[in-house]
Formats: C-alpha cells, structure tokens, sequence
C-alpha cells in the first residue's frame, strides 16, 4: 500500500503525535481529505503499521522492520502449579505471580537462583501464606531485608500485597504486566533484593525496545505507588515521557 512506502523513511525509534503521522501521509496524498486520512491510520493501527503506545502517541514499524510485541512471560511447572493450587483453594481472589528469571531478558547479570513471588489482595494474603505453607513450601510473607537475609533459600515462594488496581497482562491474567514490572522494580522493597540498582535504566531501555507499552497506565500506576517521579526520570531518559 502507499501508506506503507510515505512511512518507510520515519525513524521507528521515536515517538509521533496523530498530527505528525497525518503530516508524513499528506507529503504522498496532498488531496486527500482529514476523513481519509484518519481512515488510513486507524488501518495502519490495524495492521500493525503504527503501534500506539498511549493516547495520541504512536511508534513506527514498517514492513521491513522489528514489529513490538505484547509481553507474555512463560512459568515453569512449579509456578503453574502454585497458581492451580490457590485457584482451587481461593477461586475468587484476584492474585499475579512473578519468576525473578523473568527479569533475564532485560539484564547484563542474569538472576541464577529464581524465586517465585505470589502477588494477592490485600486481605487475603495471610490466608493463601498459611495454605501454601501447608502444602509444605517454602513461604516468606511480605518480607522485609533482615528476613530475607535470614530466611530467603533458592526456589522458595515469597507473598506479597496486590496493589489494587494494578495493570493487567493483556495474555495472562495470571501474569505480570509489563507496566507494572516496571514500576515495581522501583517500587516495591522486596524486588531490590534482586538486581543491582544500577540494571533499572537497562530494564527500562530494553522494554520499550521490545514490547508494547502503554504509558498510560504506566503511569498511572506508578502513581498510584507514588512513584511517578521516578519513572518519568527513566522515561524521560527514553523520549518516551
């Protein structure tokens, strides 16, 4: 299609406003009509020309080049068979876990030694930290450093609060999203167990190469951990603020 020949040229790496993507169109149909041309982005949306990253902000991905993709984490078996144990025991609750070698693909010192973290509303959390430790594993409860120095061993499953309202994974409700993996790396204490501080800005720089983020509910939800700040200065390092 011509639309696809008019954006070729446009660096996919930064970020354009609706007016600049009409703008780069009209240069290839200067007598189109406004009515066309929002015909032809919403097409290209579609197909998967312009991938929109929040409102009235869109990436290029041309034909030829790297398409974002949404994220969709993998669990071992022992994490799939956490999860079916506390969806069995507690089918009601709202809950999400986490493998800590999750964060491999986004860091130069890989993580060796996995923990699995289990994410649950507030109120029920102590319960599903009892009921786990009745199926006889290891299980930290909102962790602070000196328990985790005293008590943390490999492959033991650490509970922790949900915060309401938390971004969803769009493939997983079980999952993480990558909105809120990054916010939390800054956000919640237990994480900084994990990585060195340092690794964050390569997390950052690493997602948005790679996935679809919606800066939207990033940043409401960081926000909503008062983190905001914080996750606008990596943004801001990112032209993605």
């Amino acid at each position: 299609m011509w639309y696809e020949d008019a954006i070729e040229k446009v660096d996919q790496s930064k970020i354009y406003s609706r007016r600049q993507i009409f703008d780069f169109l009209e240069e290839s149909k200067p007598n189109y009509s406004v009515k066309s041309f929002e015909w032809v982005i919403n097409s290209m949306v579609k197909d998967g020309l312009l991938i929109r990253v929040r409102r009235n902000a869109y990436k290029i991905a041309s034909s030829n080049k790297t398409v974002l993709d949404y994220y969709e984490p993998t669990f071992n078996d022992k994490t799939l068979e956490i999860i079916n144990k506390i969806q069995d025991r507690y089918p009601y609750i709202d809950f999400t876990c986490f493998e800590s070698v999750q964060l491999n693909e986004f860091l130069n010192h890989l993580i060796a030694k996995n923990t699995f973290f289990v994410m649950v509303e507030k109120n029920v959390s102590e319960f599903v930290f009892r009921f786990l430790q009745e199926e006889y594993y290891d299980v930290l409860l909102r962790p602070n450093s000196n328990d985790w120095d005293s008590y943390w061993k490999q492959n033991c499953i650490v509970v922790l609060n949900q915060v309401t309202e938390s971004p969803q994974n769009e493939k997983n409700k079980r999952a993480m999203s990558i909105e809120k993996i990054l916010v939390d790396i800054v956000a919640e204490k237990t994480f900084e167990n994990l990585y060195s501080k340092s690794e964050v800005k390569r997390i950052y720089e690493t997602a948005y190469q790679r996935y679809i983020i919606d800066n939207t509910k990033l940043l409401r939800y960081a926000r909503r951990r008062n983190k905001e700040k914080i996750v606008k200065e990596y943004l801001g390092g990112l032209g993605a603020s």
